[in-house]
């Protein structure tokens, strides 16, 4: 194995890790705003309102936490990538919701919940690709192969 090999690995790990605990927390807070929407309105603006706020959060705590970015530079530019994150999010969580409305019209808060969290679940995994793309150190992204590691700007 080579320096740039356990780099990468080591890199990835890390990140993985500090993602994932940044993600238990985003997720019980996007539940918990799901939940108190949802009882004054439709759970599609439950979880419409719900994303939108945690997104915020979640991009905030993973620019800092998992990916040691610090200070205002490139801030703005990944708050907007990552409504590419919220349209994601929302695509996945929204037709899932969706099916459930179909499938069980009658589905009461836990079965919508969970339904919800069954989406998000989904969506993490592709938001940890694209903000790891976006936000790791170049040399780590090389290190692991990626040939284009300069950030994505939408």
């Amino acid at each position: 194995m080579t320096t740039a090999d356990t780099v990468a690995r080591s890199g990835l790990s890390a990140h993985v890790i500090r993602f994932a605990l940044v993600g238990v927390g985003s997720t019980l807070l996007s539940a918990a705003l799901f939940v108190t929407f949802a009882h004054w309105t439709s759970h599609q603006w439950a979880n419409a309102l719900a994303l939108v706020l945690s997104t915020i959060v979640n991009t905030a705590v993973n620019r800092r936490f998992t990916f040691g970015v610090q200070g205002r530079s490139g801030a703005m530019r990944l708050h907007l990538q990552s409504l590419v994150l919220l349209a994601v999010s929302w695509s996945m969580t929204a037709g899932s919701l969706w099916a459930l409305a179909r499938l069980a019209p009658d589905a009461g808060p836990w079965l919508a919940t969970a339904t919800f969290l069954g989406g998000n679940a989904v969506a993490t995994v592709v938001r940890f690709g694209l903000l790891r793309r976006w936000l790791a150190p170049p040399e780590t992204l090389a290190a692991e192969g990626i040939s284009d590691p300069e950030p994505v700007v939408v």
